[in-house]
C-alpha cells in the first residue's frame, strides 16, 4: 500500500470514529480506484456498509477482502456479522471458525460465533464459543448475556442466572438482562419473581413491550384477567404486529367468556402470522364454543396441514365434524386419534356416536367397552349405560350401572343428565349431578355486564322459543295450539328454531302461527345470540333441556334476561342460566322445590300443554297388526330405553295372569327386541305373546291405539306423549308414579283428565290395577265409557285455556307476582 493510501486510510477510520461515515466511504473509493485489491479498504469499506444499515452490500465487499487475505481476522469478524444480521447464521458460522481460530483472535469474534451457532440450535457448542469470549473479556456485558442465553438453551438454568446477574453487576441498567431472569423465574414457576424482574424492566423501559407480554401471562395465570387484558393491550400499542401479545390477548378474553371478542384477536394474529400454533389452536377451541363448527375445523385442518397432528387435534376434528353431519370424514379422524394415542378418551365417543347415528347400537357398544376397560373414562361409562339400557341389555347394564352409581356422587363426567332420568335415581341425586355436570360443560353461564340485553320499551311482551323440535315431532304436535292460541295484542311472539326443515305440514302450521319463525339452524352460536338479544325478548322458553340436539350453550351465553325450562326436558337443568321451570303441583309437589335449581313456576292442571288436534283415522283390523282377535291387548309405544328389567318383569306377571292377553310394544332397534324376547321365553312368554310394531307415520301410529285395550306406563321415565296419545285415541292408562320429574309426568296427564285412579304409586299396586283391566271386562269397559264421556271436556286438551295459563305466569314473570 502507498504511503497515500496509508494516510487516507487512516483518515478514512477516524472520520468513521468521528461519525462521518459518508466522508470515511468516500476515501475508501479513492483508495479503491487506484488499488481495487486493497483488502483493508475494502474491509473498512464493508464495515461502513455495516455501520450505516446495509449489510446486504457489506457481504460482497468483505468477501473480496477475504478472498484477497484469507487469515484477515477483521474481515472474516465482519463478513460472519453481515451474514448474522442478514438471518443466515449457517454461512455465518464458516468465515468466524476461521477467524476465532487466528491466533489473539479477540473476544467479539468469539462471542458472534457462539451467537451463529446459538441461532442453529447448536446450543452446546455455542456455550464453548461464548464462554471463551467471557474468559477473553470478564467484564463484557454482552459476553455475560450471550452467555447466559445459551446456557439457558441447554437447560442449565442455575448457570445462566449466573451469567444473567454478573451482567445486572457490570451494568445494572441493562434491561435485557432483567428481562432474562424474569424468563427463567418463569420457567422454574415463580411467578411473584418474575413479576418483579419484568416490573423492573418497565420501569426502566416503558416501551419494552415483551416485558408488557410476560406481565400479561403472568396475571393471566394468576387469574387476574382484567389486568392481563391491560397489558397485552399496551404490548400491543408499542408492538401492533406482536402476535403473542394478540394470542395471548384472544385466549383472556376467552377464559373471561368473551367469545366474539376473542375470535376476532385470534384472527388478528393469524393475519398476521398464518402459522402461529396457538392462535390456531386457540381459534379452532373458540370456534368450537361459539359454534361456530366449519371455522373450527378450517382451523384444525390448518394445525395438521402444518405439521402439528395429534392425538388431541384429530379427536377435536373429529368432534366437530361430527357435530357438523359429517359423518364418514368424522370417523377417518376418530380412528386416526384413536392410532396416536389408544387413551384418548374423545375418539372413543365420537365413534360410538358415529354407530349410533348409523343404527348400530351393537358397535357402539362394542368400541364404549373397549374404550372404558381401557381409559376408565366416566363419559364412556355413562354412554356405556345408556346403550346398555337401549339395548335392553339388562345384565350387562347392571354392571356397567353398578360402576356408575359409585361415581354419581362425586363425578361431573357421567356424560348427559338426561341419561339419568331413565336410571334409578332420586331428584336430589339428578339435580346434585346435574349442577356439577353444568358448571363443568358452561362454566357459571353468565353474561359479562357488557353482553346484557338491554331493557325494550314497549307494549306487547316479546317471548321466544328455542327448539330443535319445531317440525315433525312429538313437541311440536304437543306444542303448536298454545302458539296457535297465544293472545296476539298482547304477547309478541318469536320461535328460534335449530332443528330441520322437513317440509310438514306441521313445521307450516307453527310458522303461520308466530309472528317471527327464525330459523338458525346453520347459524353459529354466536349470531343465534346476538340475534335474540337484538330481538329484545322479554323472555326465553327453552323446549329442549339437555336432550338429543340441544344447543344448550345459547342459553349459557344469557341472550335473554329471563330464562325458562318448559316441555322438552322433564328435569332440572342445574344451571344459573336458566331462572325457572314450568311444572305443576302434581309432578313437583309441595315441599320438594328444593329438588330443582330452578324458580317453580306452576302450570296447573298439567306441566304437558295439549290439544284436540292429533289426526284420527280408523284404524287396521287386529290381524292386520299381527294382533289375535280375541286378546286382551297391553300396548307400551314408548322408547326401549324407558323399559326396565323390573317394569317388563311385571309385564310378564300380566301375561301369565291373563292368559289370554298379548304385549305390543313399539319396534326401538333390533338389539331391544332380540332381549326382550329372550327375557320373555326365560319367563315362559312365547313369541306371539309379545308383538312389535314398525314405526309408521303419525297418523297411522296413532290409529294403532284405537286397536289396544290397555297402555302401560314405563317407569322411572313414564309416558309423556304416548300417555296423551293413548288417552286422546280412547285407550286408557295405568300409570306408576314415583319421586323424580319424569317419573310423575303420567300421573299429572291422568290427573289432567280426571282419571286419578288409574295412577299407582308402587309394581305391586300397578300389576294388579292393570290385571284387573286384563280379567275383570265389566271394569275395563266402565272405566272406558268413563274415560269417554271425558275425553272431548278434558283440561288436558284444552289447548286454550293451557295458553291463558301459560300467559298468566309470563304476565307475572315480567311483573315480579310469579
Amino acid at each position: 500500500m502507498s504511503l497515500s493510501a496509508t494516510r487516507k486510510l487512516k483518515q478514512a477510520r477516524e472520520r468513521l470514529q468521528q461519525g462521518d461515515a459518508a466522508g470515511a466511504a468516500h476515501l475508501c473509493e479513492q483508495i479503491l480506484e487506484r488499488s481495487p485489491d486493497d483488502a483493508e479498504a475494502l474491509c473498512l469499506r464493508g464495515i461502513i456498509h455495516l455501520m450505516t444499515g446495509a449489510p446486504q452490500q457489506s457481504v460482497p465487499v468483505l468477501r473480496r477482502a477475504v478472498g484477497i487475505l484469507p487469515e484477515y481476522g477483521l474481515a472474516l469478524e465482519h463478513l460472519g456479522l453481515a451474514l448474522l444480521l442478514l438471518g443466515d447464521a449457517a454461512a455465518a458460522e464458516m468465515p468466524l471458525q476461521t477467524a476465532t481460530a487466528l491466533p489473539g483472535a479477540p473476544a467479539s469474534t468469539h462471542m458472534r460465533l457462539g451467537l451463529s451457532l446459538l441461532y442453529q440450535g447448536q446450543e452446546h457448542g455455542a456455550v464453548i464459543a461464548l464462554r471463551r469470549a467471557v474468559s477473553l473479556t470478564p467484564d463484557d456485558t454482552d459476553c455475560q448475556l450471550n452467555l447466559g442465553q445459551a446456557l439457558a438453551r441447554t437447560g442449565d438454568t442455575a448457570a445462566a442466572r449466573d451469567a444473567f446477574e454478573k451482567a445486572m453487576r457490570l451494568d445494572p441498567s441493562r434491561t435485557d438482562a432483567m428481562f432474562n431472569l424474569g424468563v427463567i423465574e418463569m420457567e422454574q414457576g415463580n411467578p411473584q419473581a418474575a413479576e418483579k424482574w419484568f416490573t423492573r424492566v418497565l420501569a426502566k423501559d416503558p416501551r419494552h413491550a415483551d416485558a408488557c407480554v410476560n406481565l400479561g401471562v403472568i396475571n393471566q395465570e394468576q387469574q387476574r384477567l382484567d389486568t392481563a387484558i391491560d397489558f397485552f393491550q399496551r404490548a400491543l400499542k408499542l408492538d401492533p404486529a406482536l402476535t403473542a401479545a394478540r394470542s395471548n390477548l384472544a385466549r383472556t378474553l376467552m377464559l373471561q367468556g368473551r367469545l366474539e371478542l376473542a375470535r376476532e384477536q385470534f384472527l388478528a394474529a393469524l393475519a398476521a402470522d398464518p402459522e402461529l400454533i396457538e392462535a390456531l389452536e386457540g381459534a379452532a377451541v373458540v370456534c368450537r364454543r361459539l359454534g361456530r363448527l366449519k371455522e373450527c375445523i378450517v382451523h384444525l385442518r390448518r394445525i395438521i396441514a402444518l405439521g402439528k397432528d395429534s392425538s388431541v387435534i384429530r379427536a377435536s376434528l373429529a368432534d366437530a365434524l361430527l357435530q357438523s353431519g359429517e359423518i364418514a370424514e368424522a370417523e377417518t379422524a376418530a380412528m386416526r386419534a384413536n392410532e396416536l394415542d389408544a387413551d384418548a378418551i374423545t375418539p372413543y365417543s365420537v365413534l360410538a356416536l358415529v354407530h349410533i347415528i348409523r343404527k348400530n347400537p351393537g358397535r357402539a357398544i362394542d368400541v364404549l367397552e373397549t374404550g372404558f376397560r381401557r381409559t376408565g373414562a366416566g363419559g364412556l361409562l355413562g354412554m356405556l349405560t345408556h346403550q346398555l339400557q337401549r339395548t335392553c341389555d339388562w345384565v350387562r347394564w347392571r354392571d356397567a350401572w353398578r360402576d356408575m352409581a359409585a361415581r354419581l356422587d362425586h363425578d361431573a363426567d357421567l356424560g348427559s343428565p338426561f341419561w339419568l332420568l331413565t336410571a334409578p335415581t332420586t331428584a336430589e341425586q339428578q339435580l346434585d349431578y346435574t349442577r356439577r355436570w353444568a358448571l363443568a360443560q358452561f362454566g357459571a353461564g353468565t353474561a359479562a355486564p357488557h353482553d346484557t340485553p338491554a331493557p325494550r320499551a314497549g307494549d306487547r311482551l316479546r317471548v321466544g322459543y328455542l327448539s330443535s323440535d319445531l317440525h315433525d315431532h312429538a313437541t311440536a304436535h304437543l306444542f303448536a295450539g298454545v302458539l296457535e292460541h297465544h293472545d296476539r295484542s298482547r304477547f309478541e311472539i318469536f320461535a328460534y328454531s335449530y332443528g330441520p326443515e322437513d317440509g310438514s305440514a306441521l313445521r307450516d302450521h307453527i310458522k303461520e302461527a308466530v309472528e317471527h319463525f327464525v330459523d338458525v339452524a346453520w347459524d353459529p352460536d354466536d349470531v343465534v345470540v346476538r340475534r335474540i338479544r337484538d330481538d329484545a325478548l322479554d323472555i326465553l322458553v327453552d323446549l329442549k333441556g339437555y336432550t338429543l340436539g340441544a344447543r344448550t350453550a345459547i342459553l349459557a351465553r344469557r341472550p335473554c334476561g329471563v330464562q325458562v325450562n318448559w316441555l322438552g326436558y322433564p328435569g332440572t337443568m342445574g344451571a344459573a342460566f336458566v331462572d325457572h321451570m314450568i311444572a305443576d303441583r302434581f309432578i313437583i309437589p309441595p315441599g320438594r322445590e328444593s329438588a330443582y335449581s330452578e324458580q317453580l313456576l306452576h302450570l296447573d292442571p298439567s306441566w304437558q300443554c295439549n290439544d284436540r288436534s292429533r289426526p284420527v283415522i280408523p284404524p287396521l283390523t287386529r290381524s292386520e297388526y299381527g294382533l289375535p282377535e280375541d286378546a286382551f291387548v297391553f300396548c307400551c309405544f314408548n322408547q326401549a330405553v324407558k323399559i326396565t328389567p323390573e317394569v317388563f318383569d311385571c309385564w310378564m306377571d300380566l301375561l301369565h295372569a291373563a292368559p289370554h292377553a298379548v304385549l305390543w310394544l313399539a319396534e326401538d332397534n333390533a338389539l331391544a327386541t332380540q332381549h326382550l324376547l329372550a327375557v320373555a321365553g326365560a319367563r315362559g312368554i312365547t313369541p306371539d305373546r309379545v308383538i312389535f310394531a314398525p314405526r309408521l307415520a303419525l297418523p297411522q301410529h296413532l290409529a294403532r291405539y284405537q286397536a289396544a285395550d290397555l297402555a302401560l306406563d314405563t317407569y322411572p321415565y313414564t309416558s309423556h306423549t304416548t300417555a296423551s296419545d293413548a288417552l286422546w285415541l280412547g285407550c286408557p292408562l295405568v300409570a306408576l308414579c314415583g319421586d323424580t320429574f319424569p317419573s310423575r309426568v303420567s300421573g299429572s296427564i291422568l290427573t289432567a283428565c280426571g282419571l286419578p285412579e288409574l295412577i299407582t304409586y308402587s309394581l305391586p299396586e300397578y300389576q294388579a290395577l292393570a290385571t284387573r283391566f286384563a280379567t275383570d271386562p265389566e271394569f275395563s269397559a266402565n272405566l272406558r265409557a268413563r274415560w269417554a264421556s271425558l275425553r272431548e271436556d278434558a283440561p288436558l286438551f284444552d289447548a286454550a285455556r293451557t295458553t291463558r295459563n301459560l300467559e298468566a305466569l309470563y304476565l307475572g314473570l315480567v311483573s315480579g307476582t310469579d
